[in-house]
């Protein structure tokens, strides 16, 4: 991983009914992170080697262990700190569990849904938006309909420091950004697998969906890849991975098929995804392409019978919302994780909002 990283991507937005355009270059806001976690901004799997991903995991392991238990519920290692989550699409789970993972943490957690009662309604450009945002937080996280969105916020915030209006670095923690990547959600993922197994490398992941434009499948390849796992990628014709994701993810780690039977029967671990219709074009072309992945989709549902396909031991996975890619018949079956996926995604958080505020749960916890 890396390649992406000293790239200037322009970021598209909408303001005030109008479009406008911002070059932000990568190489300054998307810094590797080497084992430094402290003040650098989360926007991309491509920051991480697997050392950074192991840190995560580690952490949050350690913060799971107070978060669930009883007489703690959580560690008072960041009091004071401040965590505005702006979601600028709509969310029930990343949004929230960014709030509680704060507040667990000892600090406080402001939650943003949509910009309505913001001062973009009266014009305001998105950058000053994120620079007054940046004055009112010690740490950002953001969820953005466009590619690349919270880099733009960092990016606006580096600006402002560069110019010395603003007098403090504010990182940028990324919660979903268009079709790009969903980072956060990957540590979590790759938590709950560990969890189960013990450890990642060896396994192999077969991800099922929208290859072209989901996010959370993206960020996952991208992380499972760097931790030793195989994946077999379950697509349409008309929604395969990217070349430049499996370019990038080493062709020799992905096992590309429309066949789901065959991919679950060889999975330690099955990950399902919805299709996003929130990226929908207009066109013919479109209209087709939505067709013939409804079909697929259709074909993917897996119900109580289906998921006898898998080995005993196994787990099945959905970052949610889910559609009809699981037939609720499936819930008791013991290989869901599903909601375990969700509730590990507070100490998942949890670890990244520490590690990026400075501080470590795990040395926290052996001083206490």
């Amino acid at each position: 991983m890396g390649n992406r990283l000293q790239d200037i991507v322009l970021v598209n937005v909408e303001e005030t009914n109008s479009w406008r355009t911002y070059p932000v270059d990568l190489s300054k806001v998307a810094q590797p992170m080497d084992g430094d976690f402290t003040g650098k901004n989360f926007l991309c799997m491509e920051q991480l080697t697997s050392a950074d991903i192991n840190v995560y995991l580690t952490e949050a392991d350690a913060a799971y262990q107070v978060y669930m238990d009883p007489s703690q519920r959580g560690i008072n290692l960041l009091p004071f700190v401040v965590l505005t989550s702006v979601m600028r699409q709509e969310s029930t789970r990343t949004g929230g569990s960014m709030t509680t993972a704060i507040e667990k943490l000892g600090g406080v957690g402001h939650l943003i849904s949509g910009m309505k009662s913001s001062s973009e309604a009266k014009g305001e450009s998105i950058p000053d938006s994120w620079v007054a945002f940046a004055t009112q937080s010690d740490l950002i996280g953001t969820r953005t309909p466009e590619e690349w969105g919270p880099a733009l916020a960092a990016s606006a915030i580096h600006e402002a420091i560069d110019n010395q209006t603003l007098a403090r670095h504010v990182p940028v923690i990324n919660l979903g950004d268009g079709e790009n990547q969903h980072p956060t959600q990957t540590i979590g993922d790759l938590l709950t697998i560990k969890k189960h197994y013990s450890g990642l490398d060896g396994l192999t992941i077969a991800i099922v969906g929208d290859h072209e434009r989901y996010r959370a499948h993206h960020s996952l390849a991208l992380g499972a890849a760097a931790m030793g796992m195989k994946i077999i990628a379950v697509e349409s014709a008309v929604a395969r991975m990217p070349q430049s994701l499996v370019d990038e993810v080493s062709a020799s780690l992905v096992v590309r098929t429309e066949d789901l039977d065959s991919a679950m029967a060889d999975a330690d671990v099955l990950y399902m995804g919805r299709k996003p219709d929130e990226y929908k074009r207009k066109g013919k072309e479109e209209e087709e392409r939505n067709r013939k992945l409804e079909k697929a989709y259709a074909g993917w549902t897996v119900d109580r019978a289906r998921l006898q396909k898998m080995r005993p031991g196994t787990i099945v996975m959905h970052p949610r919302p889910r559609r009809n890619e699981l037939h609720p018949d499936v819930d008791s079956d013991p290989r869901m994780r599903d909601v375990q996926q969700m509730e590990l995604m507070i100490p998942a958080r949890m670890a990244i909002i520490a590690l990026h505020s400075g501080k470590s749960i795990i040395e926290a916890v052996q001083r206490s």
